[in-house]
């Protein structure tokens, strides 16, 4: 289909319209169930070595992560994506920050750890998958797209069309997946440390929202002429409600990575405390075992000095000798 065709049998986008416009987008749907089938093979293998998988893992993995590909890229965002600006800017943004993030908390870092050990070993995944790396990675990808040539040859090619999309899940997997899971972080990127990581990465993911929405020229202009056959908004309207939804959303879709990474910071605490109290239990039961009187400093204050208290309120005599 021509440039010119991309519009020419879709009507004009209305709210009851938005409702019933779906498309099937083969190359996504395959994509999908390659997807879904390697992460149930994983969760079989897992299971099969005798170690639990929760089910609502599962759910949220399908759910959540690969039924928002379907529903971005196949709903009425998938339909006008080429036609009109702000579903594109809608689509591109929820696939680069919310659809990594759902897949995530359906823990194929973890499938991917017990199933094959090495591989977050190897030195090309632990620099993709650094922190300052991966963050920059996925801020400077939209703006890359969007003020360049890229993003009229990928609104013409449908080839590149299917690959930015790609580009956007893979970009955003490389920052979430291990800020979620952990295991391939250096040693310093404790829990509050990723939670300061993510509130930055939240503010440069608004970036790309307000340039275009302040941008004084229009992108892709005689493109979005072109395939509109008479109807919907300018250009440039289009072009500023666009942004402004990528500004609204880029901040939104952050909530869920950050609750995400406070969950983890409260674990680690608690698995740290724990941690402290069975070695404390192994020292107290050592030298009990050995004979030796539980040390003062593991008593408690009122034990090891119970007239401390008592002192400091007790009413001070007059010397007689005064």
């Amino acid at each position: 289909m021509g440039v010119e065709g991309l519009g020419a049998g879709l009507a004009p986008l209305t709210g009851g319209r938005a409702l019933g416009a779906w498309t099937l987008d083969v190359p996504v749907l395959v994509g999908v169930l390659v997807l879904g089938a390697a992460y149930l093979a994983g969760v079989w293998r897992v299971r099969r070595m005798g170690e639990p998988w929760p089910v609502w893992r599962i759910l949220v993995f399908f759910g959540g992560g690969l039924g928002s590909v379907v529903v971005l890229t196949m709903s009425v965002l998938g339909t006008y994506d080429r036609v009109l600006f702000w579903p594109y800017a809608v689509q591109n943004v929820l696939l680069l920050a919310l659809t990594p993030v759902l897949l995530a908390f359906g823990g194929p870092v973890q499938l991917i750890a017990r199933n094959f050990p090495s591989v977050g070993a190897g030195r090309v995944v632990r620099v993709l998958t650094f922190p300052a790396v991966s963050s920059l990675v996925g801020a400077a990808l939209l703006p890359l797209v969007y003020f360049t040539p890229y993003y009229v040859a990928v609104l013409q090619n449908g080839v590149l069309h299917e690959l930015l999309r790609l580009q956007l899940v893979v970009a955003g997997c490389l920052f979430f997946w291990p800020m979620l899971g952990g295991e391939s972080l250096p040693a310093w990127c404790t829990p509050p440390v990723r939670v300061a990581i993510g509130f930055l990465d939240g503010l440069l993911d608004a970036l790309p929202g307000i340039l275009i929405m302040t941008s004084p020229g229009t992108l892709a202009a005689t493109y979005y002429l072109s395939v509109r056959h008479g109807w919907g908004p300018a250009p440039h309207e289009d072009q500023r409600f666009g942004g402004g939804l990528m500004l609204t959303l880029a901040e939104m879709v952050g909530l869920p990575f950050l609750a995400g990474q406070l969950v983890a910071w409260i674990r680690a605490d608690r698995a740290e405390a724990a941690a402290v109290d069975r070695r404390l239990d192994r020292v107290v039961a050592e030298r009990a075992a050995a004979g030796e009187q539980e040390p003062e400093l593991m008593r408690p204050w009122w034990e090891t000095d119970p007239g401390q208290l008592a002192d400091r309120f007790r009413p001070q005599r007059d010397d007689p000798d005064d």
